[in-house]
C-alpha cells in the first residue's frame, strides 16, 4: 500500500519565534504593497510560494494585509485586491 503525500511539502511553525514571523510579515507586506496599490490583484498562491509554503508567515501576511485596509478575498476569490 503506497503512502499518501501531499502535493506541497509545508514547513513546520516555530512558535518560540513569533515575533520574528511578524516582523518577516509586516516586512513582506510593504514590499508587496506598492504592487497593489497600482491596482494590481495578487493570489494566495502567489503569496504561499513568497512566504515559502510557510503557513504561519502566509497567515500573518494576510492579517497583515487586512489590517492596512486591503480585501484579502475568501475561499471563491482567493486574492488580494485594494479596496
Amino acid at each position: 500500500m503506497e503512502s499518501c503525500k501531499r502535493k506541497t511539502e509545508y514547513k513546520p511553525t516555530d512558535w518560540s519565534q513569533i515575533d520574528l514571523y511578524k516582523q518577516k510579515a509586516k516586512a513582506l507586506a510593504s514590499k508587496l504593497e506598492p504592487s497593489l496599490m497600482r491596482g494590481e490583484k495578487i493570489s494566495w498562491n502567489d503569496l504561499k510560494e513568497i512566504c515559502s509554503m510557510d503557513t504561519t508567515l502566509w497567515k500573518l501576511l494576510l492579517k497583515e494585509f487586512r489590517s492596512r485596509g486591503y480585501s484579502i478575498g475568501d475561499s471563491k476569490n482567493q486574492f488580494l485586491a485594494k479596496k
